[in-house]
């Protein structure tokens, strides 16, 4: 009988060691909000059009003052979405990427604050690296709006 009792828990702690090392992560995230992904597009828009903007000046007068007014719209956008995001429960992903993209905003602002000019190069440059943010986070939003389990990433309202 000792014998029985002895196989049978050795069994079912196989099982839960099988079950545990094959068994999926489960990983919570944020419900999907359709105004929050609008809002990162029109941001980006926002800073897309300001790169253009400076990028259109010659180079020798692009001074600070100039955008400074811009510089403040956007990284005050920025800000409200980076709030936003805080407030909403189960993300922290979505979170550090619009950080990330205040971090960006501020130090290209103390940049041209600071040396009064940006080359052509790094706006280009960082033109190219906010429009990869951006599109990361909308991605990642989107991600948030597709249907577990269908292999085809149909989102919750049923067309692809």
């Amino acid at each position: 009988m000792k014998y029985l009792a002895k196989q049978k828990w050795a069994g079912i702690f196989l099982v839960a060691v099988a079950l545990n090392l094959g068994g999926c992560t489960v990983s919570y995230v944020a419900e999907y909000d359709a105004s929050i992904k609008d809002e990162i597009v029109r941001i980006a828009k926002e800073v897309d059009l300001f790169w253009g903007a400076l990028l259109d000046v010659d180079a020798a007068k692009r001074d600070y003052d100039k955008f400074k007014d811009q510089y403040n719209q956007i990284e005050t956008d920025i800000r409200g979405l980076v709030l936003k995001n805080e407030i909403r429960a189960l993300n922290t992903e979505s979170t550090k990427q619009a950080g990330i993209a205040l971090d960006l905003c501020i130090q290209d602002r103390e940049s041209h604050k600071k040396t009064n000019s940006f080359s052509d190069f790094l706006a280009k440059r960082h033109r190219e690296q906010y429009l990869r943010v951006f599109t990361a986070m909308a991605k990642g939003e989107e991600a948030k709006n597709i249907q577990p389990g269908t292999e085809s990433g149909t989102p919750a309202g049923g067309n692809p």
